[in-house]
Parts: C-alpha cells; sequence; structure tokens
C-alpha cells in the first residue's frame, strides 16, 4: 500500500503539479501530497496506536462508568464487554476505536465526574496526542477573496 501512495504521490508531482498554476490550488496540491505521505510514513504504526488507545480508553471508561447516568453505563458496560479485535486487524480496531471515542466523548459532560476524573481525562486525552502516528499540519494559502483577481498567479497578472 505504501508503494501505491507513493506512486501517486509522484503522479501528482511530477505530472499534475506542473499544470496547476494558481497559488491556491497549487498550496492545495502540495498539502495533499504531504498528507499522503505522512499517511504513509504513519501506516505501519496505526494498528498498534488504535490498540494501545483502544485499552486506555476502555480502562477511563471503566473508572468513569460509576459516575455516568444509568443508559450510559449500560452502553460503556456493553461495549467493554466485547472482546478487544485482534491486533492485525486494523479495520476492528479502529471501528472499537470509534465507538470507545463516542462513549467517552459523551462521558466526559457527564455531570458526576470528579475533579480527579477531568485530571485523569486531560491526562488521557493528552497522552493519546502525544502517541497518534499522523501528524501534519497543512500550509494554508489565503484565498482571493471574491471575485478579486489573484495577482500572484500568472493567469491574472496585468501588464502594466
Amino acid at each position: 500500500m505504501g508503494e501505491q501512495l507513493e506512486g501517486t504521490c509522484r503522479i501528482l508531482e511530477q505530472v499534475v503539479a506542473p499544470c496547476v498554476n494558481d497559488p491556491f490550488a497549487r498550496t492545495i496540491l502540495d498539502n495533499l501530497v504531504a498528507n499522503l505521505r505522512m499517511l504513509t510514513g504513519a501506516m505501519p504504526g496505526v494498528a498498534a496506536f488504535l490498540r494501545d488507545d483502544n485499552r486506555a480508553s476502555a480502562a477511563l471508561l471503566a473508572t468513569l462508568q460509576a459516575t455516568l447516568s444509568p443508559e450510559l453505563a449500560q452502553r460503556v458496560a456493553d461495549t467493554l464487554a466485547k472482546p478487544a479485535p485482534d491486533a492485525a486487524d486494523s479495520k476492528a480496531l479502529d471501528v472499537r476505536n470509534t465507538a470507545l471515542r463516542a462513549l467517552l466523548s459523551e462521558a466526559i459532560c457527564s455531570p458526576g465526574l470528579t475533579p480527579a476524573h477531568h485530571q485523569a481525562i486531560r491526562r488521557h486525552l493528552s497522552e493519546r496526542a502525544a502517541r497518534v502516528p499522523m501528524r501534519y499540519v497543512p500550509t494554508v494559502a489565503a484565498k482571493p477573496a471574491g471575485n478579486a483577481p489573484n495577482v500572484t498567479s500568472p493567469h491574472n497578472a496585468h501588464a502594466t
């Protein structure tokens, strides 16, 4: 899969990019290529990240469970009772991660949480952010306002 993504990057850079003259569109294209490269490099670590994040999220939800509404506590219990997916099944790991994250997003708004619970939630989210294998901050180009010509584009430059 990495070879396919790298091949796509090369095509975008060598075939498509030379045809893109608008600076805004070129910045978007460059960001897409950079994002594909980030994904290519991050892919090997995603399954392990999801496995570890699922464990940590499940453990946190278990500590919050007693303070949750009965309905939410039951949904947490039902989810935690399901067996963990196979460590090599990235799709199943992602599905479980999505379910755990959805429950956590509801749980963190529960009125019965103590300051210690809030501290544990902040620590969990901070540690998760530090571990996530996919990090990318795109370069943002300003799109010209309204119908104003983009004078940095060779197509819109006026001869003087």
